[in-house]
């Protein structure tokens, strides 16, 4: 598969998938595919798995890739946290309204973890497996019980059998329609909140978590307090930071090839109380992770394309990170062919100016997920080619910063000046986010000293990360990062680029800036 989209893909994978359908078939479809990133639930029974996905999808693209394969593919990892999953008896079954169900809810910590919905084998009942205990002791009579993110909606109306690790509930169909094992359970009266930390996500902040993610998403806050309370966990107390860079400090660890960094942090929007607080910590975090299936459930759904423009936007002029998830392509777990307003939902999330999207597990370990990756890849090349024939190079009536005033002065050249990339160096990643967030439709190549900012950058649309060995003086850097755009980008002698730093010039070593229009020798 030869095309290639600017905002990326990202692959959700679950600890289930990995021993059902093998460490070896996932990675070779993620690396045949062209994929992105990789999302993923850790805990500690996952640990094993996604080191080792890593290090074979490393493996298999050192084999077939001219750029160093090394941190090419971005992990998205999140807490277990308060979630449950819904098993049906045989996989699927259609319910009518009006119709009468009994459900088993039972804490299953390891079942939420790994994504596993079978059920007992004995068990002709249907089964909702919750990660916390607590979550069972607030449904009550009364409660309403949203199953895939609303698509079908049952009432408790009577409780039995209840303990502090399973409930039996006789509900009735409110809206019907059809149930799938493995779809996300949801209900007002069971908490989805992040904190007090379960037993195991208070491990994962201390076993491995930091160096194995790229990104964190972080759901289920609410409050600044507790966001503060993940970031020191990983970070550790009082580490420095800034707005710029929120997650990463910047010091000489940022210029070490192999230095081991902390990850940027995801403030995941799933509810209408994260989209309320997100003025209070979007300056906190690295991005934003909008799930618009589970904000759905609190916001009306003709909401919903709006406020994801809304969100957009915003990221974009903060030059924040922004993916868009949720039943993208969702019908192709069963069906060959996507739905219109499936591949439309994709178009209209790119041509909004995302990031990245998120493809579910529901379809990535569906027995379609070649076709699903590329449907998806040709739907997002498509929609960008017709975005970019309406794109202009904006006017700014007032430049924010300096910052603001190099990247758009970089971007307004490389368009005048026919370029064929711009070329950016970047210790922390931040030049390579201020150009990205402009969206211009030139690729934009990220030249940075360390392996994991290298993934982190590969994250962002139109981006393509590169390392570095050393920090030379701009000279060198301009003459090593020819060689890297002839031998790892087939530049060609006449070819021109643009370069820009806001770290490093000939001027001064620190806090200096530039761009200037190069041409292949």
């Amino acid at each position: 598969m030869k095309i290639k989209s600017k905002a990326k893909l990202i692959w959700t994978v679950t600890n289930n998938g990995c021993e059902k359908l093998g460490i070896d078939h996932i990675a070779s479809t993620i690396v045949k595919n062209k994929l992105n990133a990789v999302r993923m639930t850790y805990s500690s029974l996952a640990y094993p798995n996604i080191f080792k996905l890593r290090e074979k999808i490393t493996k298999l693209l050192a084999n077939e890739d001219k750029q160093p394969a090394d941190g090419k593919v971005p992990f998205l990892l999140s807490f277990v946290g308060r979630r449950a999953l819904l098993s049906v008896p045989n996989g699927e079954i259609t319910l009518e309204n009006g119709v009468e169900v009994e459900i088993s809810f039972l804490v299953d910590f390891s079942a939420c973890a790994s994504m596993s919905t079978e059920s007992n084998a004995q068990s002709k009942q249907f089964e909702v497996r919750v990660s916390s205990e607590d979550q069972l002791s607030t449904l009550k009579i009364g409660s309403i019980i949203n199953i895939s993110y609303g698509s079908v909606e049952l009432q408790i109306v009577e409780i039995k059998n209840k303990s502090t690790t399973e409930l039996t509930a006789r509900c009735i169909v409110e809206n019907g329609g059809t149930l799938i094992s493995g779809v996300d359970v949801h209900s007002q009266d069971m908490s989805r909140d992040l904190f007090p930390l379960l037993t195991d996500d208070e491990k994962t902040l201390k076993a491995g978590f930091s160096y194995l993610a790229d990104f964190v998403i972080v759901d289920g806050i609410k409050s600044e307090q507790e966001l503060f309370a993940i970031k020191a966990g990983i970070l550790g107390e009082n580490a420095p930071f800034s707005e710029r860079h929120p997650s990463i400090p910047i010091n000489k660890d940022v210029l070490e090839t192999e230095a081991l960094l902390p990850p940027r942090f995801l403030l995941k929007v799933d509810s209408k109380r994260s989209y309320e607080l997100l003025p209070m910590l979007l300056k906190h975090v690295d991005g934003v992770f909008l799930s618009r299936s589970e904000l759905g459930i609190d916001e009306h759904p003709h909401n919903l394309p709006i406020l994801q423009k809304d969100l957009v936007d915003r990221c974009n002029r903060m030059s924040k990170t922004i993916i868009i998830a949720s039943e993208l392509m969702h019908s192709m777990r069963v069906n060959a062919n996507p739905t219109r307003a499936e591949v439309s939902d994709m178009a209209n999330a790119a041509a909004d100016g995302s990031d990245a999207l998120v493809l579910s597990h529901e379809v990535t370990e569906g027995p379609n997920a070649d076709l699903v990756a590329e449907v998806s890849l040709e739907t997002l090349v498509n929609s960008e080619a017709w975005v970019e024939t309406k794109w202009h190079s904006f006017e700014m009536d007032k430049i924010p910063s300096d910052d603001d005033a190099v990247t758009y002065g970089a971007i307004r050249i490389a368009q005048q000046a026919n370029v064929r990339a711009i070329v950016c160096f970047t210790e922390g990643g931040y030049t390579a986010m201020k150009l990205s967030s402009m969206r211009t439709p030139t690729e934009i190549i990220a030249i940075t000293c360390n392996k994991k900012i290298m993934r982190q950058l590969n994250l962002l649309r139109s981006v393509t990360g590169m390392v570095l060995e050393s920090r030379s003086q701009v000279e060198r850097i301009l003459n090593e990062t020819k060689d890297i755009l002839v031998n790892a980008f087939g530049f060609k002698k006449g070819d021109k680029f643009v370069f820009v730093s806001l770290t490093a010039s000939s001027v001064s070593e620190r806090n200096s800036n530039l761009f200037t229009l190069q041409e292949i020798d």
